[in-house]
């Protein structure tokens, strides 16, 4: 035991004058900072009425769409189920999901409609019901993910390829913050659509794990009224986050007469999606009032598309490696991936003091000793020795 505390002493040493220089680093940044008006890896604003690409940083970079691609799926859904009423009996392919994916604890067995599925889809993301309702779409997942790719194409979003209906990591899926943003366009021309994503929760019905029901609620905050995002002329959108993709979110806004279509794409914390969002949505409307002042960057010029692997096909060709039940390669833990290119760095965001720690070795390192080290002396010592991150 003694020896072990001497270890832990020693390890503490190392770690601490890493850990204070992490403080002095913020408190030397923490007057200057001054926060940029966004921080996602990239960002469009459409108008949602014509189109017009009104402001882009990286429209055309590649990037994992996490869950946004469940507006794909919801978007055939719409588009090739007459009844809405329809039950579905989640199968046990549908059913089989990684550790870590969002899920609502469907079993194979259980039966919802239609509908009830598209506020499974939507509002908590449920994999599982993403996985049914391209079952009961096209016979099989492959199947759907054909029609997926097919009408990405027929959007225009040739700079995307999907690979599943729900969004978890699989060989060769991406999208861009423009493709993206052209099929949320397709899906809010549907007024079953809007009310989905609108929904700030929604009464789900019995199934074997929730015996009477359970109340569903939608991840974008943005539209949630007791949160303190919530914004009135947001009128819905989807959220996603996974890894390799860092937080997503595309939304559909709309002032009075005015739309706007605005996605982004790799942002590492959840809260700068939506704070981002309204920055970005009250430039898109400043912009459709009175046009791009003289002080605005103008959009970035399109990107040349980047290489895809040399045995990977393109949007709307079978893939013969693609295994849509393989949530499990391609940047799911390592957050990269040979065709995504290179990811922005957040150096810049550093200097604010919010993320330093949580990205940093030294935080990282500090905080697994104060866990451990209070299991043999004590939670109080452990505190006092590893403070942890100023609020």
């Amino acid at each position: 035991m003694k020896k072990l505390c001497l270890i832990f002493l020693a390890a503490l040493l190392a770690a601490w004058p890493i850990t204070a220089r992490a403080y002095e680093y913020e408190n030397e940044y923490e007057e200057e900072y001054i926060r940029p008006l966004y921080y996602a890896g990239a960002v469009t604003i459409l108008c949602a009425q014509t189109g017009e690409l009104l402001y882009a940083y990286r429209p055309h970079q590649r990037f994992y769409a996490a869950s946004l691609v469940k507006v794909m799926t919801a978007l055939l859904v719409l588009e090739h189920v007459d009844n809405l009423n329809e039950v579905i009996t989640l199968s046990e392919t549908a059913a089989y999901l990684p550790w870590y994916a969002a899920h609502m604890g469907l079993v194979a067995g259980d039966q919802f409609t239609v509908l009830d599925g598209l506020y499974g889809n939507m509002l908590p993301s449920a994999n599982e019901v993403a996985n049914a309702l391209a079952e009961h779409v096209a016979g099989s997942i492959p199947a759907f993910v054909q029609m997926m790719n097919t009408r990405a194409a027929e959007l225009g979003a040739y700079n995307t390829r999907f690979v599943n209906a729900c969004g978890l990591p699989g060989y060769g899926q991406f999208t861009t913050a423009y493709d993206m943003s052209l099929i949320m366009r397709e899906a809010i021309q549907h007024d079953i659509f809007v009310r989905l994503i609108s929904a700030p929760h929604y009464n789900f019905p019995p199934m074997y794990n929730h015996p009477e029901g359970r109340l569903i609620r939608n991840t974008n905050h943005l539209i949630r009224p007791e949160s303190e995002f919530f914004h009135p002329h947001v009128v819905g959108g989807k959220t996603g986050w996974i890894i390799a993709a860092q937080n997503t979110l595309t939304t559909y806004s709309r002032r009075q007469n005015q739309g706007l279509i605005i996605t982004l794409l790799y942002t590492e914390r959840r809260d700068d999606t939506f704070i981002d969002t309204v920055a970005l949505m009250d430039l898109g409307f400043y912009l459709r009032t009175y046009g791009a002042p003289e002080t605005l960057p103008p959009p970035v010029p399109e990107l040349p598309l980047l290489p895809l692997p040399p045995d990977a096909p393109h949007p709307g060709e079978t893939d013969p490696h693609s295994n849509p039940y393989d949530y499990t390669t391609d940047g799911a833990s390592t957050g990269t991936s040979d065709f995504i290119g290179t990811l922005p760095t957040r150096n810049d965001y550093a200097a604010s003091g919010d993320s330093f720690f949580s990205n940093s070795p030294a935080y990282t390192v500090h905080l697994i000793l104060a866990v451990v080290f209070s299991l043999f002396v004590g939670t109080v010592c452990a505190i006092a020795l590893f403070p942890t991150k100023k609020k």
